[in-house]
């Protein structure tokens, strides 16, 4: 009896051993993940950060030289991401799925015009007269943006405490950005600021409405699929209106006239802010809660303001800048809590 009762204790410890071997294995390895998404996060921020000072470089004769109109660089951003996002579909989902692009055009339609032809001719004509760093700091609000119009609108969240707080917290900030800010580059500084807050108003109305689209049609798409549409509905809505507001395009040969400089700068927004960073966004996400990964985004203003000030020599305000960014990251915090704090 005292044999076997030693074997069956052997075996037990064995199979003890085992498994906190791979207990601490699997603790190793999570370990190792999230530390993977925290960098592809942080580099995320950072990509994105910068298109804050690229953006003002591209459109501005002043600080960077010979350029393009903004619907231009639009136009050819979105020309040339397209390519490689229909690519990737296809590979990743073995098809493109016209038949069903076709029959949802209105909706695939409204969305890639609200966030490609009306979100980036606003974002890049308001940084023709705000400061890069001023403009980073305003399109921060829009998840609050996003919560507000779930409310007031589409009604499929509640209002509460947080929100209301949230809300006022980050308008404050909007204000200390607006008033105090000491990069007083252009007169029609006002109407650049309005063209930002408008940018972040249509990327809101378009998150409301992709994550609804995205709800509804679950079962038949994924969101590479509605990105990788809605970007060429985008495309097929911002050419027409290119070339209303800029006829002298019709030409092509006025394409291959574009200064080099620009089309490093779209190169850029095509290989590392669209492409490379929506991967890394995507596979930080999967590592963590979508919750502790949106966390992260709340660096995108901070790198834009650091950047601005490091690359056009932009002047950092403790209060324009810093409390204003503060305000917003605790509006946007407090906006997204499931529960109240009051």
């Amino acid at each position: 009896m005292y044999g076997r009762s030693e074997k069956e204790n052997s075996i037990n410890e064995f199979f003890f051993m085992i498994n906190l071997k791979m207990s601490s294995y699997l603790q190793e390895s999570e370990r190792k993940s999230e530390f993977t998404a925290y960098i592809l996060l942080i580099m995320t921020a950072l990509i994105w950060g910068g298109t804050w000072p690229l953006g003002r470089w591209l459109v501005s004769e002043e600080v960077g030289g010979a350029t393009v109109p903004p619907m231009i660089i639009t136009l050819l951003r979105y020309f040339l991401v397209i390519w490689p996002f229909l690519l990737i579909l296809n590979f990743k989902e073995g098809s493109l799925n016209f038949k069903f692009a076709r029959t949802h055009w209105k909706a695939l339609g409204f969305m890639g015009f609200i966030s490609v032809t009306v979100h980036q001719a606003t974002t890049l004509f308001g940084q023709i007269f705000t400061a890069a760093s001023d403009a980073s700091v305003l399109l921060s609000v829009n998840p609050i943006m996003v919560v507000i119009i779930s409310c007031l609108v589409v009604k499929i969240e509640k209002i509460n405490r947080n929100i209301i707080l949230g809300t006022t917290l980050a308008f404050i900030g909007i204000l200390l950005v607006i008033g105090l800010t000491p990069n007083i580059i252009s007169e029609d500084r006002f109407l650049g600021n309005l063209l930002i807050i408008i940018a972040a108003l249509s990327y809101a109305v378009y998150t409301v409405a992709s994550k609804i689209f995205l709800e509804t049609h679950k079962d038949q798409i994924t969101s590479l699929y509605l990105i990788t549409w809605v970007s060429l509905y985008g495309l097929i809505t911002t050419i027409p209106v290119t070339m209303i507001l800029n006829p002298e395009y019709i030409n092509p040969v006025l394409f291959f006239q574009i200064p080099g400089r620009v089309w490093w700068g779209v190169s850029y927004l095509v290989i590392f802010s669209t492409l490379i960073g929506y991967w890394f966004f995507i596979e930080g996400v999967k590592r963590l809660t979508a919750v502790r990964a949106a966390i992260f985004q709340n660096m995108v203003p901070i790198f834009g303001v650091s950047l601005s000030a490091i690359l056009l020599k932009e002047i950092v305000d403790p209060l324009a800048h810093v409390l204003a960014t503060i305000l917003i990251i605790i509006g946007v915090s407090l906006v997204n809590r499931k529960s109240s704090l009051l």
